[in-house]
């Protein structure tokens, strides 16, 4: 039985000329799923980290320096984010070509 993110792939591939997405098997689904839930948390404890973080600068340090230090954490939150992220999509291509 196909889900209905498969059926609306399909769609949208038939409108745009595309092959067929294949179908994934219920092992590839729950690994994807397991790979998926580990990436959420990876990302929420490097935010978790980062928050601890920008606490303990604007207690300790005058606001100036803390807010110039809070953006270089933000910034460095988003690049480690957006690299999991990139990681993880990796891994699911890898698990849907395996296919």
């Amino acid at each position: 039985m196909k889900s209905a993110l498969e059926l609306a792939m399909q769609k949208v591939n038939a409108r745009q000329g595309r092959a067929p997405v294949a179908s994934l098997t219920e092992d590839q689904r729950r690994e994807i799923g397991e790979l998926r839930k580990q990436y959420e948390a990876k990302i929420a404890e490097k935010e978790i980290m980062m928050q601890a973080e920008i606490r303990r600068m604007v207690r300790e340090r005058p606001p100036q320096e803390a807010a110039a230090n809070v953006h270089g954490l933000q910034v460095q939150f988003q690049e480690s984010k957006k690299a999991l992220q990139e990681e993880l999509e990796a891994k699911v291509s890898a698990l849907r070509d395996a296919s």
